[in-house]
């Protein structure tokens, strides 16, 4: 059974550069892009427009963003290799984050807010302590990878996931810190990875062009869902985990049913590629859930399903 979507707001030229990223809580869209600064724009309006800007040190650009809403802050992850933390409350910096032998790329806070994660470059996953002060570094993680480009923190806290440049594909164990799984399927970079809700299941995709459903448990393939022509940048289960967001280079977003396992909808309004889309965190409201997608063409695209209401 298909769904429908529709474009409902869209802000052109909303960066003055490519937007590579965005991230969603109940109260806003957080877009980053290849100037300095983090925009936040309002979720819960019709219009979405901007009502925060937070200006960086990340002079080179900022192109991974992640939130947590329980702790209030914002991590972003700039082509300087540094990570940067931030209050909501006051846009205040709390943290950064560096290493003179490494550049960290993407980063994930756990769903308690009690940890971030981020990969390396070099292939390694670091976890800190946020409850301390100046970000205490309480783990490190190996990987048998190349440069890690994508990372998950699984809703029940006990898993890691990590995507990287030659095709590895890795899931750990927090409790241990051990390698749980080393998985199949992917041999080219795998850019996107995102664990269900009820952290059952992994999807990874990137250039293979096709996204790979795995079980967490068991480490084993589940099924395929094939149907972009080009790298897969983005992906992100909606709340109930019946559906799964993807975005990709070949400009469009698509919406796959978990149930069906096929694609139920696919958007392509945008005439450039897609870096990234999320769904938006309506759980608990009456709004119908929606996503919202950046790119290339520095717009910010915000879509809900339509109820025919």
């Amino acid at each position: 059974m298909s769904k429908q979507y529709f474009s409902t707001s869209l802000t052109p030229e909303a960066h003055p550069a490519d937007i590579f990223c965005v991230e969603t809580t109940s109260e806003y869209a957080i877009t980053s892009s290849g100037n300095s600064t983090l925009k936040l724009w309002n979720a819960a309006s019709n219009d979405h427009e901007q009502v925060l800007t937070i200006n960086t040190a990340h002079r080179l650009g900022i192109h991974h963003v992640c939130a947590n809403k329980e702790l209030g802050l914002i991590a972003a992850v700039g082509f300087d290799g540094e990570i940067s933390v931030w209050s909501l409350q006051d846009c205040s910096c709390r943290a950064v984050i560096s290493d003179p032998k490494t550049a960290y790329w993407a980063a994930r806070f756990s769903a308690d807010g009690e940890f971030l994660a981020a990969t390396s470059l070099d292939g390694g996953i670091t976890v800190w302590n946020t409850a301390s002060e100046d970000f205490e570094k309480c783990g490190e993680l190996e990987t048998k990878g190349s440069s890690g480009l994508a990372i998950d923190y699984s809703n029940d806290g006990r898993f890691i996931a990590s995507g990287h440049e030659n095709g590895g594909l890795y899931i750990f164990s927090t409790e241990t810190a051990r390698l749980l799984h080393s998985l199949p399927g992917h041999i080219k970079a795998v850019r996107a990875v995102s664990f269900s809700p009820l952290s059952k299941l992994l999807a990874a995709g990137g250039d293979s062009n096709v996204i790979t459903v795995y079980d967490v448990t068991s480490g084993e393939q589940v099924f395929n869902l094939s149907g972009h022509s080009r790298w897969i940048m983005s992906l992100d289960w909606n709340f109930t985990g019946e559906y799964l967001l993807s975005g990709s280079f070949d400009k469009s977003l698509k919406i796959w049913s978990i149930e069906q396992t096929e694609c139920v909808s696919t958007q392509t309004e945008s005439d450039s590629a897609v870096w990234a889309a999320k769904w938006t965190k309506t759980a608990g409201t009456a709004r119908p859930q929606g996503f919202v997608s950046v790119g290339i063409d520095k717009t910010v695209r915000w879509y809900r399903e339509a109820t025919g209401g």
